[in-house]
């Protein structure tokens, strides 16, 4: 079975027009992965009895955005920095290459794209976590 894909195009900002496909990690990469997340966020000593089923994917993101600052920033910017892996270009020609990080000319301008595209890069991994796939997304 092929990896999920999904292809986001910027609206906004200075990335505006810009496709990106992203693509999901090969099995034993995302198993990695999840494990260091997992690891960073014990070690950072979060309490996860305050999470509150009630208030759904509002108290799991309030879960989620008090680990993250407590986690150990060379860690949590390694895994940051490895969901753009999954990230490629689709430039005008219309064939994916992986990105380009450089000050002058990279193919990132926007810090709001950075974002943008690591949040796309962890939901198709998470996606399984919900209720099912987005409609854009191949499963």
């Amino acid at each position: 079975m092929a990896r999920k894909t999904k292809t986001v195009t910027m609206d906004s900002g200075r990335d505006a027009g810009k496709t990106f496909l992203i693509t999901e990690m090969p099995l034993l990469q995302a198993d990695r992965w999840a494990q260091q997340a997992l690891f960073a966020l014990a070690r950072s000593g979060i309490e996860t009895q305050q999470f509150d089923e009630d208030e759904g994917m509002l108290g799991m993101a309030k879960v989620a955005l008090n680990a993250i600052s407590h986690i150990d920033p060379l860690v949590g910017n390694e895994l940051m920095n490895e969901l753009l892996t999954c990230v490629q270009i689709v430039p005008s020609g219309g064939v994916a290459r992986d990105l380009i990080f450089d000050d002058d000319s990279g193919d990132i301008e926007d810090v709001k794209t950075l974002f943008m595209l690591r949040k796309e890069a962890l939901m198709i991994h998470l996606d399984f976590l919900t209720a099912g796939s987005s409609p854009d997304t191949n499963n």
